[in-house]
């Protein structure tokens, strides 16, 4: 149901335009689609081929169209070729012509409650938007400008999804006031004052008969007077308009032939045949109700469309959502000056109590209000996956592999502020395995693999972050090839590469100009992507890790924040600084005694034992180059820090309060600096600098191999 209106839009839609191939080309479709949902055709993995294939024509033909460029002799050839295969569907088609029509019938009518919700919502919206345009013009009794062709659409689309909740009077209305307005965008008829408050006051009386559809409260009788009295007025306008060329009304017993809107023939010859299909398959609705007493069915005779669009979701812009969480972000602020103002007043105990209790009871407020604006921003997983599929069937097609692809977590919610940052990592990340690491199906054979490589895609949340791991069956990582070609484009030299871990040159990977692919392929081998996947990913607050085993697959795992906005940080002091340390990176925080330090290696470099487990040392005044008179281990305070499966201890002169703080990028309004991720504004005005915990173990790390 859902991909016959959706098609149905783009053909009603390119219509109203004027894009009468695209109309054309999809209009077989549509066709066809009634067909399946209708239960005469089965559908099919080669049907689900088909029509992908067939939506990508549907855009190149927009494209084409669009720009003025299309040749209408290929679109008729792709047109013929589209009715052949749609033929051939039906030549094939052999099971399923016994099927039991109650049980066919009795499926098809329990129907998705988030598909009636959102059928309703979309309903009351354009509903919304019409009367808008309507009243504008009520008010400033002016028809020069009226956007008569948006009217025309909202009202088609009206019709066409008000057949998704089992009505049919409503649509057999609407489908009049349709053609009115399509004779004034053909400028048959005039756009009037009268004609104004014609429409307004016929759309009420539409509106209306919904809600007595759904509860079956609208007689026939009744509807047949509304629709005769809607006949008359509209003979009124034609009668007024008679020394207009051309001019006549659509009515179902005119005989129309209209070559230039053939496309919607079916539709206009077909009005009184659908009305009367629809109107058994509400009797047999309303029989099977009685019969069956199911709950939810029962359910629905009390409904309204505004009770029945109750539960869907809105549209709105996300700069409104982005100016919603600033002003959030500068109230984090204001609290923040305030419990600044109020230590000041620590000497009145009273005084300072009371302030204190009603900034605490502030403060939940402003994070609860906080935590809902990020709700608002946050979108399924499954937004991001919708784009994948079509994109590794194409890529498994062009490389002749045979490639299943799973999803999980489809859930799991992001920023939406990340999803557009994260499609180029992820889309590059897709191709390296497909084209790298999923072999040929003749190699895997040759394996004892299945001919049939698995690419997987999984989300997560963990500790306040966004996990998404992209794993494959493939050939894995080489990490000897990779290693040699870092070394080839002077990206290591010998001594580094020898003081490296596996999961180190691993990472190497990550290099720019770095490539193991024997030749360059239009899907990849250059040695551009995965740094700038790197770099995309680092951007957004992430990080990477890469799991690999030879002949077994690859599995790499990208670590998102769940917000770039607002985050909860540890103020900490390092000499006369303060610094801000991600709340979300912090393992624990200690007073180091002496015999937990250990100087290994032949720089003498300082470790922390701590449970066995030995953990490097970074000095953040040495790190900051910022003079402290607390150079001494045991003087000052160790936090330690995660990020993916390292360890560092910070040390620090010592930790103050944890707050929440308003995240403002330091690179976008300055420039990026070694061992800063961004910076806020504190409560008393001056700017505070937030710690980047991984790039500070990356510095550390370089000084290592040094």
């Amino acid at each position: 149901d859902s991909l016959f209106r959706n098609i149905h839009t783009i053909k009603g839609g390119a219509g109203s335009v004027g894009l009468v191939n695209v109309s054309k080309f999809t209009h077989h479709l549509e066709t066809f689609l009634d067909e399946i949902r209708d239960g005469k055709i089965k559908f099919s993995k080669e049907i689900i081929d088909f029509f992908i294939d067939a939506v990508s024509k549907i855009q190149d033909i927009l494209d084409s169209e669009y720009e003025g460029n299309l040749d209408e002799k290929e679109v008729d050839l792709m047109v013929e070729e589209l009715k052949k295969e749609i033929d051939s569907f039906h030549q094939t088609e052999t099971k399923d012509k016994n099927e039991d029509e109650d049980s066919y019938e009795q499926k098809k009518k329990i129907q998705d409650e988030k598909e009636i919700s959102t059928n309703a919502a979309e309903i009351l919206d354009i509903f919304e938007e019409v009367f808008k345009i309507l009243n504008e013009v009520e008010t400033s009794q002016n028809t020069e400008n009226v956007p008569i062709n948006d009217l025309f659409r909202y009202v088609h689309t009206l019709k066409g999804s008000s057949q998704f909740l089992y009505l049919s009077y409503f649509p057999t209305y609407m489908h009049d006031i349709e053609n009115i307005l399509d004779d004034v965008r053909n400028q048959k008829l005039p756009y009037t004052m009268e004609l104004n408050t014609f429409l307004l006051n016929s759309l009420y009386i539409a509106q209306e008969m919904i809600d007595l559809e759904l509860n079956g409260k609208l007689e026939q009788e009744k509807f047949e007077n509304e629709l005769k009295a809607l006949k008359e007025e509209i003979k009124e306008f034609e009668n007024k308009n008679e020394d207009s060329v051309g001019f006549e009304i659509f009515d179902d017993e005119l005989d129309i032939d209209m070559k230039e809107f053939e496309i919607f023939d079916d539709e206009i010859k077909k009005e009184k045949e659908d009305v009367k299909k629809s109107n058994k398959t509400q009797e047999v609705k309303e029989i099977k109700k009685e019969e069956n007493k199911a709950p939810k069915k029962k359910a629905e005779k009390s409904i309204s469309l505004k009770k029945a669009a109750n539960s869907s979701s809105i549209r709105v812009n996300l700069d409104k959502i982005d100016t919603l969480m600033n002003r959030v972000g500068d109230l984090v602020i204001t609290k923040s000056m305030l419990f600044q103002f109020a230590d000041n007043l620590k000497d009145n105990s009273d005084v300072y109590k009371k302030i204190i209790e009603k900034l605490e009871s502030l403060d939940r407020d402003i994070r609860e209000l906080q935590e809902s604006v990020m709700s608002v921003r946050m979108v399924p997983m499954e937004n991001v996956y919708a784009r994948l599929p079509k994109m590794v069937r194409d890529l498994a097609k062009k490389l002749n592999k045979k490639v299943k692809f799973e999803h999980y977590g489809d859930n799991v919610e992001i920023d939406k502020m990340m999803v557009e940052g994260l499609m180029d990592p992820l889309t590059h990340i897709i191709r390296n395995s497909l084209d790298h690491g999923i072999e040929t199906p003749e190699v895997r054979k040759s394996k004892g693999k299945k001919e049939e490589g698995t690419l997987t895609i999984s989300a997560s949340q963990e500790s306040g972050n966004i996990i998404i791991s992209i794993k494959d069956d493939g050939a894995g990582i080489d990490v000897e090839k990779v290693t040699q070609k870092a070394l080839e484009n002077g990206i290591v030299t010998e001594e580094e590469l020898n003081k490296m871990s596996f999961d180190d040159k691993i990472m190497l990977i990550f290099s720019a100009g770095l490539s193991t692919a024997k030749k360059v392929s239009d899907v990849s081998g250059r040695g551009v992507g995965m740094d700038v996947v790197a770099n995309n990913i680092h951007s957004l607050g992430g990080k990477i890790d890469i799991k690999t085993e030879l002949g077994e697959g690859t599995e790499l795992k990208i670590i998102l924040p769940l917000t770039l906005a607002i985050l909860d940080g540890l103020n900490i002091v390092v000499g006369d600084r303060k610094f801000i340390l991600p709340l979300s990176t912090i393992v624990e925080s200690i007073k180091p005694q002496k015999y937990m330090i250990k100087n290994i290696g032949q720089g003498n470099r300082e470790l922390l034992m701590l449970r066995n487990e030995f953990i490097p040392i970074v000095k953040l005044y040495s790190f900051f180059g910022i003079d402290t008179k607390c150079k001494n281990l045991e003087d000052g305070m160790i936090i330690i820090v995660k990020s993916s499966n390292l360890k560092v201890a910070l040390f620090m002169d010592d930790f103050l309060n944890q707050e929440q703080i308003v995240v403002k990028s330091l690179e976008k309004n300055y420039k990026k600096i070694k061992g800063i991720g961004a910076a806020t504004i504190r409560g008393d005005g001056s700017i505070g600098l937030i710690l980047d915990v991984m790039n500070i173990m990356e510095e550390n790390k370089a000084l290592e191999i040094e």
